[in-house]
């Protein structure tokens, strides 16, 4: 088919809006992409590595002299807590948590030191819708902290998505944790890297902490990812690098919420991910309906694992790591009855007048926490960075047992594989180090995966048991994690899944808007539907059913512009419209200054504030949920209403997959008639079942859903000026209203541009059959009306335009009896059941009647 002129417009504006989009894509990611001498643009996406590849750490296991005894030497271990969310107004947990882990946790651990992986605060109101952040809060942050009934502790704390709400800036006087933050120096400092080491007298071990909040905090929700510009790789590429046995990566955002940019040197954050062991994150809160128990994942490339811990908001958890002869292990525990409430009269901020802080009852009766150290838990090794060959050669399994009770008053047991150990267990360690030993022959457990379970009772609590159980191989194999939906989540980058599902939503549309037109024709289009009345008529099968929905779906497509052409043109406009233009305008951070700081321009790729783009994936996100949710939905509706379904489906279906009676064997015998007019009303319900008032009532309300979830938006920033009354959604959701009243309110119809659509049903067996039994033969004195009323349900799906005498002869095969229904009918025609849709049926035109008179 020759390309039409129209066609070319078509083309040419959607390749302009195509250059609009890739041109602010490059804009928004400036801060991502490695910076490049050359002038070519390539080198800017894939810069020349400058210095050699990164070489890991290498482990040698020859002639290794360290062996794992019953000492408690090469031992140390660390804290992790993330999600505290202290809070001005939340009552269960939150506040409460923090102050428990802190007075009757802490103590009893007494840890090397405490890791905070974001949202200190809460930073929302007591509605939760906006955010801000509170002085009473931090305050409470900073002073339990400095007011710790245990000061051997040393805490690195790093921000979170809520700890940047509604912030303009780093120097912004909204920015609290810049006064009450434990290393905010060291933020500032290095600029959202810093890092600390440990070094005992058997190895370096280095610590790094990552800030990944965006420059520019909007208030929520449009706040839940992160990113490390390519100045910010620079410096993570000197703290990670550093040599050191092994090397802990902390940060609010797991890598899944990350977008990570490209350093000068051309280095990306999996080369980097090689040099490190473990990445400490939150932030996921465990997600719901148990889908992230288990938020943990090995990346087979990097050797590195990923460990998300649970909040102590509401789950109250916290994780003690180990690393006891550079094999590294850990344990996740939660505070007893979480989530807690505090005592009547407790304030939600227990601060007294003078910052004193009024610290909760103390809880007691915690069962004991204990941590194996050796042998390692095989779903979490690391075969290149730890030393695993050591548990073949050690004499003792290794583990901490953290309790309040004296360890004389503590009994342990042990079993593995269900067969208790009969060597008892020694306490070795020392107040600041609770280690427990059991000897044991690795040698007896060198083949497959075994399970290990430790239990610790106290003497005077024997109800509380604590209990431990891993899973070991001693021939230093893994197995697999078994996460599950938590596993993928933690493994995968949901921006680039988001991006995925945006775009691809909109190159779905403008697809289906685009390519059916070069493809237009009425031949093209006949033969189509005669295809798929053929398939209606033929045997049932899967196969079949594929075809019949590839044939509706194309002639949906190629016929959408004639049968709605202003959905057309408008999905076409709002789809370039998506991509090339601003989406709404608002007041993302209200504690600004200045207008600059407060009002935000909202793209697909980003936010624009001023002229600093910050390219927060959240875009993304939002963008998915409105291209599924409002875009690809409602444009569904619109394609399933575009062609009437009498058109798309044979009449004659219900009568030719009718199931033979007894009586068909012997043609003489009239056609059971109860049976054939249930099943034609059945056929006739399922055509015209999306006019249905219950269909029509889901269409409505699912579109008062839409349009209430954007109007939530203006909740959220400043108002409905300027978030709805400059806001492209909106415009697209009252297009989307109106087109769908005219079209729900009005009925079914048939377009009078597409009548020449149905002339293949002339050539149609089963619509012509349909058409004579719908209405049959009662008798001698009724036969003329009756074979009328048929022949005027055939005449209307017929064109105007038709030629008479092929209208003549389908008239003529019409009044031919069948072998299966020319018997005439035992009932009377007052008595058939299709007698009351006579009424809405038009009386029979002249033309019928003349061609039924019969001549004098």
């Amino acid at each position: 088919m020759k390309p039409t002129l129209w066609q070319w417009l078509l083309g040419l504006v959607t390749l302009i809006c195509s250059l609009r989009a890739c041109h602010l894509y490059w804009q928004s990611t400036r801060e991502l992409r490695a910076t490049s001498p050359s002038s070519s643009w390539w080198p800017v996406f894939h810069p020349q590595k400058k210095n050699p590849p990164l070489s890991p750490r290498t482990l040698a296991n020859d002639d290794d002299p360290i062996i794992l005894t019953d000492s408690p030497d090469r031992l140390f271990y660390f804290v992790q807590i993330s999600d505290l969310h202290v809070s001005k107004y939340r009552t269960k947990g939150h506040t409460l948590h923090f102050l428990q882990f802190i007075q009757s946790i802490l103590p009893r651990i007494k840890p090397e030191f405490v890791t905070v992986t974001g949202d200190l605060t809460d930073a929302k109101d007591h509605r939760r819708i906006t955010s801000q952040q509170y002085l009473e809060e931090w305050q409470l942050y900073q002073q339990a902290i400095e007011q710790q009934p245990w000061t051997n502790t040393t805490w690195y704390d790093i921000r979170g998505n809520h700890d940047c709400f509604d912030l303009p800036s780093w120097q912004s006087r909204a920015n609290l944790y810049r006064t009450h933050g434990q290393q905010a120096h060291q933020v500032e400092q290095g600029q959202g890297i810093y890092s600390w080491q440990h070094k005992p007298a058997y190895g370096d071990y280095n610590f790094v902490a990552i800030d990944a909040c965006p420059k520019r905090g909007p208030s929520r929700p449009f706040n839940f990812f992160g990113y490390l510009t390519s100045s910010t790789m620079d410096r993570l590429v000197s703290a990670i690098t550093a040599p050191a046995n092994h090397t802990f990566v902390f940060s609010h955002y797991p890598t899944t919420t990350m977008v990570f940019g490209v350093s000068n040197d051309g280095y990306t954050f999996r080369d980097l991910a090689k040099h490190y062991s473990v990445y400490f994150c939150g932030h996921l809160h465990r997600l719901i309906a148990g889908i992230g128990d288990v938020l943990q994942s090995y990346d087979v490339s990097t050797k590195s694992l990923e460990l998300e811990l649970g909040d102590m908001k509401d789950h109250g958890m916290y994780r003690i790591v180990a690393v006891d002869h550079d094999m590294v292990s850990f344990v996740d525990a939660a505070i007893p009855g979480a989530p807690n409430k505090p005592a009547p009269g407790q304030p939600l901020i227990p601060l007294t007048a003078d910052s004193q802080v009024m610290w909760p009852g103390k809880i007691n009766d915690i069962s004991p926490v204990i941590l194996i150290t050796n042998p390692k838990e095989a779903r979490f090794a690391m075969d290149a960075k730890e030393p695993l060959w050591r548990m073949q050669t050690s004499t003792h399994i290794r583990f901490l047992v953290f309790a309040d009770s004296p360890p004389d008053q503590l009994v342990m047991d042990a079993w593995i594989d269900g067969q208790q150990i009969n060597a008892t267990a020694q306490f070795v360690g020392n107040d600041k180090l609770p280690l427990w030993t059991i000897p044991w022959t690795p040698a007896n457990y060198g083949r497959g995966p075994h399970q290990l379970i430790i239990r610790a009772t106290t003497r005077d609590s024997p109800a509380r048991p604590g209990q431990s159980s891993i899973v070991f191989r001693t021939d230093g194999q893994r197995t697999k994690i078994g996460g599950g939906p938590g596993e993928w989540i933690i493994a995968s980058d949901m921006s680039t899944v988001f991006q995925f599902m945006t775009l691809l939503t909109i190159a779905v549309v403008l697809g289906v808007l685009i390519v059916p037109q070069w493809f237009q024709g009425r031949e093209t289009s006949r033969r189509l539907l005669l295809r798929l009345h053929n398939l209606d008529q033929a045997a049932p099968s899967v196969t079949g059913r594929w075809q019949r929905h590839i044939l509706v779906w194309t002639l949906r497509c190629i016929h959408l512009p004639s049968s709605m052409a202003s959905v057309w043109y408008g999905s076409f406009v709002f789809m370039l419209a998506l991509v090339s233009l601003p989406w709404f305008r608002a007041e993302f951070i209200p504690s600004g200054e200045s207008p600059a700081e407060r009002f935000g321009t909202f793209y697909l790729y980003g936010m624009v504030f001023g002229n600093e783009w910050v390219p927060l994936a959240d875009t993304w996100m939002f963008a998915a949920e409105q291209a599924i949710f409002n875009i690809a939905a409602f444009f569904y509706i619109f394609m399933v209403y575009s062609l009437p379904m009498d058109w798309l489906q044979c009449r004659g279906h219900a009568l030719l997959t009718l199931k033979p009676s007894a009586n068909d064997n012997d043609d003489n015998e009239p056609m059971q008639k109860a049976p054939l007019a249930s099943n034609m009303r059945r056929g006739s319900s399922s055509l015209h079942w999306l006019w249905s008032p219950y269909a029509r009532a889901g269409i409505f309300v699912y579109w008062l859903w839409r349009t209430s979830e954007l109007v939530a938006l203006a909740s959220f920033y400043g108002g409905v000026w300027p978030t709805l009354s400059q806001n492209i959604l909106v415009i697209w959701l009252l297009f989307v209203g109106s087109l769908l009243g005219l079209l729900l309110l009005g009925g079914p119809s048939h377009p009078d541009n597409l009548q020449w659509l149905v002339e293949p049903l002339l050539g149609c067996d089963g619509c012509k059959k349909a058409s004579h039994l719908r209405h049959p033969l009662n008798g001698s004195q009724n036969s003329l009306l009756a074979k009328t009323w048929a022949l005027t349900a055939t005449e209307n799906t017929i064109s105007d335009h038709h030629d008479p005498a092929h209208t003549d002869a389908m008239i003529v095969d019409l009044l031919t009896p069948s072998c299966s229904s020319g018997s005439a009918s035992s009932t009377p025609f007052s008595a058939s059941p299709r007698t009351k849709n006579r009424k809405r049926m038009s009386p029979p035109s002249a033309a019928a009647m003349s061609r039924l008179t019969p001549p004098v």
